[in-house]
């Protein structure tokens, strides 16, 4: 097919450019989303198309199209399928279509529902590759849409062997560079740029003493990258850095409150972004920055959650996600010389847990949208053997697909679990700590002021329940949460911004708590004198034992390649060694001990493998047993007080579709 970007008018020139009969690009539209628009106010058989995207589509769907037989007998055969649902299968065929189009006649569709795009992706301005971390290493990779092809960009090596890894991703205007983040072996993130072929890589900007680098926007002539700096004091800055020297041009600084959606305006003479604009909330509105002067302005400013999606081809309006209707829908508003020109319009209902990715030159917004599910598990256990008795069954049917981190109370009488409770992505999802009575199922939620909280740990005395999470200041540590109350009182601040601990756990005597980040070791903090002492400096995982004179510690062993379990005293000696798994790449999740004392249960997954498996070994030694559980996404195992039976969480938390919303353009806005 021809590559040059011209619009096609007609049904007849479509077919011709795809080199297939009109019949066939009008079932293709229907079936397999060929970005086909229709001239609104005009008769529908006015059509057009964009050459750019009829390529994107087809490389995407050439090999299904290709491999569908074309017999006459399957031609016969849905010919008459489509004859006999004339009277009521066009009436359900509208109402897809209905539901499909936002308000003003915008249309949203999915694009590509294998993409597993992730917050920190990036889309190419052609719509062929798709860059982001793969976290099977840690490294950044490209994938071509149109064949899956997964290529990596870095070479680190795997979790074995080191800890560094890529964080967000920006594609140059020019398709063949990458920006991005990234945390390198002293623990501090640096930026850097690489060519969309793996070559040519360099460090752009690298200090310890701004420990925080993301890249959110290329300045359209490819000159500068946009990124969001955070210091070690917490406070934030816009700059830009020149991709020819490193030189850096900052812009605006901030407190800890956090500058997000950073976007460049298509002229390159704003930065749009959002921002909270008082410190009591955590609701945002959107500001546009003149990059020459750094002089801003708000262009949203309401009450309401708003969030910038991005700037129009125009330049002329700028999309944003906002709640103000109740919901999560996108909305639109002109703008000029970096203010608002009107009132905001509402151009799509309910997003959903969607992300902003690309603006394409007609206006095509394609974005992410999450759609995993995950919830939390009971199982009842066999008193000998540990084996499941029956199958799992549901804590709760309600937020069905929305719940993660399971907890026991002390005294076997309540479960608490993290519930979400409407769409968001990031530090905009809303949480709950939902506590669940044993005997009625009755639930209580609590709303602790966290922006972020997970891995649940009940205290001894049944007063607070201990999280690692991120405060409404994006700092993340140790906080604990009054049951009664949902109050928070902070334990331990992390060193660097939205570090959380991995692991928590309390003493028997709840006077002090164990605690490990990536890097730091495992360390023990009093809670009324705040001092620290370091239990051990490896360690990847652990588990304290309810007694509390036992560690289990999974480490991840570099030399060998394989996951270790070992039992350490628990005020520090002697490690002993009970479980070697030697398979490169096999982890040890869901770490946790049996009520008596006498077992460590633990997850086992491998690359490429989305199932985990639970098995349980003898703290003394000797050898595993699987407990006949086989889960997707099977986390955080907590036992219960009574010993038969446990909590778990499972499920696809992290998978993801690419969707497009169509005739944006179009819609005529209110001065």
């Amino acid at each position: 097919m021809r590559r040059e970007d011209e619009r096609l008018e007609s049904w007849k020139e479509i077919a011709a450019y795809l080199k297939r009969d009109v019949r066939t690009v009008q079932r293709w539209e229907k079936r397999e989303g060929l970005p086909v628009y229709r001239h609104l106010h005009e008769k529908l058989g006015t059509v057009y198309a964009h050459q750019s995207e009829l390529v994107a589509w087809w490389n995407n769907r050439r090999a299904g199209l290709e491999s569908k037989p074309a017999s006459r007998r399957r031609w016969l055969l849905l010919t008459a399928a489509a004859i006999l649902a004339v009277g009521t299968g066009v009436g359900a065929w509208r109402l897809k279509m209905d539901r499909s189009r936002g308000a003003s006649g915008v249309v949203v569709r999915q694009v590509w529902p294998d993409a597993q795009p992730d917050v920190g992706a990036s889309l190419s301005p052609d719509l062929r590759y798709l860059t982001q971390t793969d976290w099977e290493t840690g490294d950044l990779a490209v994938r071509e849409l149109a064949t899956g092809r997964k290529r990596r960009l870095t070479h680190k090596g795997s979790w074995f062997d080191s800890s560094e890894m890529a964080h967000r991703s920006v594609i140059s205007p020019s398709g063949r560079q990458v920006a991005y983040g990234w945390l390198n072996q002293q623990g501090f993130f640096e930026l850097r740029v690489v060519d969309l072929d793996g070559s040519g890589s360099r460090v752009l900007y690298s200090n310890q003493d701004v420990p925080f680098v993301e890249p959110s926007d290329w300045s359209p002539d490819g000159a500068e990258i946009l990124v969001r700096l955070g210091s070690k004091d917490g406070s934030n800055q816009i700059a830009l850095i020149s991709v020819a020297e490193g030189s850096t041009r900052l812009l605006k600084a901030f407190d800890w409150r956090r500058p997000d959606g950073l976007k460049f305006s298509p002229d390159g003479r704003f930065i749009g972004y959002d921002f909270p604009p008082s410190g009591d909330e955590v609701q945002r509105d959107v500001f546009a920055l003149e990059a020459a002067s750094g002089a801003g302005t708000p262009l949203v400013a309401h009450p309401a959650d708003d969030r910038l999606f991005g700037w129009a081809p125009d330049g002329g309006r700028i999309l944003f996600l906002s709640d103000r209707s109740g919901s999560r829908g996108a909305w639109m508003v002109r703008v000029g010389e970096g203010t608002a020109q009107g009132p905001a319009q509402l151009v799509r209902h309910d997003m959903g847990l969607s992300w902003p990715m690309r603006f394409t030159d007609h206006g095509s917004f394609y974005y992410g949208v999450q759609t995993g599910m995950t919830d939390v598990y009971v199982c009842e256990l066999e008193p000998d053997t540990g084996a499941a008795r029956a199958p799992p069954a549901l804590a709760s049917r309600s937020f069905l697909g929305s719940k993660r981190w399971p907890e026991w109370s002390p005294d076997g009488m309540h479960l608490a679990f993290v519930s979400q409770l409407a769409p968001g992505v990031g530090d905009t999802v809303p949480l709950a700590l939902t506590i669940q009575s044993i005997q009625t199922g009755k639930q209580r939620q609590l709303f602790p002021r966290l922006n972020y909280f997970r891995r649940l740990r009940w205290s001894p005395d049944g007063r607070f329940i201990l999280v690692n999470g991120l405060d409404h200041r994006h700092r993340g540590g140790l906080y604990r949460i009054d049951v009664q109350t949902g109050d928070v009182t902070p334990i331990v601040y992390s060193r660097a911004e939205q570090y959380l601990p991995r692991q928590a756990a309390w003493s028997p005597d709840g006077r002090s708590v164990l605690y490990f980040h990536v890097g730091e070791g495992l360390v023990q903090r009093e809670i009324g004198t705040g001092r620290e002492t370091r239990i051990r400096s490896s360690v990847g995982n652990f588990a304290l034992s309810p007694d509390g004179r036992w560690l289990a510690v999974g480490i991840q062993e570099q030399t060998t390649k394989s996951s270790v379990l070992q039992i350490v005293p628990a005020g520090g000696g002697k490690a002993r060694e009970v479980l070697r798994l030697p398979e490169a790449g096999t982890f040890m999740l869901a770490l946790t001990w049996s009520a008596d004392n006498r077992y460590v249960l633990f997850g086992t997954a491998r690359p490429g493998q989305r199932s985990q498996e639970l098995w349980r070994v003898p703290a003394a030694g000797g050898e595993p047993q699987s407990l006949g559980l086989v889960m997707e996404g099977l986390d955080e195992v907590r036992a219960h007080p009574d010993g038969r039976r446990i909590a778990y969480g499972a499920g696809k938390p992290g998978t993801s579709e690419i969707w497009v919303m169509e005739n944006l353009l179009r819609q005529r806005l209110h001065r």
